[in-house]
């Protein structure tokens, strides 16, 4: 009776290890999708920095630019007489 009892534990504890397994590899699956995620949030957290910066450098660009249009329309304006 005792080796009966001592076998049915060894068979559940047996159980409970590949049960055990199953869920750790599951898991690994759910790390290995959330680490990928992870990588592209962070890129596309990078590229979204680097375009602020870029529409920000363009924006100063094209206010120089206009600036300047400005003054040689005023310049050319005060030289044909019509300032």
């Amino acid at each position: 009776m005792l080796m009966d009892l001592f076998g049915s534990l060894s068979r559940e504890i047996g159980e409970v290890k590949e049960e055990v397994a199953g869920v750790k590899r599951i898991t690994d699956r759910i790390d290995a999708r959330l680490a990928k995620q992870a990588g592209i949030l962070n890129g596309g957290a990078r590229q979204t920095a680097r375009l602020i910066t870029w529409s920000e450098d363009i924006d100063t660009l094209l206010a120089e630019r206009d600036a300047r249009i400005a003054e040689l329309a005023h310049r050319i304006d005060k030289l044909e007489g019509k300032a």
